[in-house]
């Protein structure tokens, strides 16, 4: 019977050769580990894109605040990081869409605009006069409550009796909503329309806009809808 010769080297070839392997799927663990930290790092750090009907984006304004840019096919607009889209509308009788807060204890604020189809009877408590500027609009101060200024109206507690009666503030016309004199609804007109403004865009034509700010917080915040308007821009 023949008894196997030893060689001299060959066991430890075997070991080094294993340990070479060893290495090699360790530095390849630790290379899709850093990959990985570097990914989720980016996606963190990186502007919140939220894709539905139309592309709204998260971004952080110049001063620190995130805001939220909306991005429609006639024009842009920007309201504050927490806000978020809850209803579209399209039918024969208007085209809206409509904005909310989410932030805790701001959450009763809400904006609607209105696009080319807009609802001229609508009443609100106060109004912020606008006109078109280029492809942005200018805009005056939030009026006084309605109910001050409109025959058959008072602000001391909610009306019951009054009804939805025209008015006039800044020479612009609309329907002061009496019967709700304190809901704090705002309503945007101008002297070409009430309830409306026409605004052009240097590629997609002209479009009339409404917009409506309702704030039943206990501290109203006008700077929202001022904002809104600051930042408006037509396609």
């Amino acid at each position: 019977m023949s008894v196997p010769k030893y060689r001299y080297g060959h066991g430890t070839a075997g070991r080094r050769s294993r340990k070479g392997l060893l290495v090699f799927l360790c530095s390849i663990i630790v290379v899709a580990l850093f990959g990985a930290v570097v990914y989720l790092d980016l996606r963190q750090n990186g502007s919140a894109v939220i894709e539905g009907e139309r592309r709204v984006v998260s971004q952080v304004s110049s001063d620190g605040s995130e805001r939220l840019v909306v991005d429609e096919p006639f024009f842009t607009l920007e309201l504050p990081g927490d806000w978020k889209e809850i209803a579209r509308n399209d039918n024969n009788l208007y085209t809206s869409i409509t904005w909310q807060a989410t932030a805790k204890n701001k959450d009763n604020r809400w904006l609607t605009l209105y696009v080319d189809r807009i609802p001229f009877d609508t009443p609100y408590n106060r109004i912020v006069t606008v006109k078109p500027q280029a492809s942005g609009i200018s805009f005056a101060n939030v009026s006084d409550n309605c109910a001050n200024f409109t025959v058959g109206g008072t602000v001391d507690g909610r009306i019951t009796t009054g009804k939805q009666t025209p008015t006039k503030w800044n020479k612009v016309d609309f329907i002061c909503n009496l019967p709700e004199a304190i809901d704090n609804v705002i309503g945007t007109g101008s002297e070409a329309s009430p309830n409306a403004v026409t605004v052009s865009g240097p590629t997609q034509g002209t479009h009339t806009y409404f917009f409506l700010y309702t704030d039943r917080n206990f501290q109203p915040d006008y700077n929202i809808l001022y904002d809104a308007l600051k930042s408006f821009r037509a396609k």
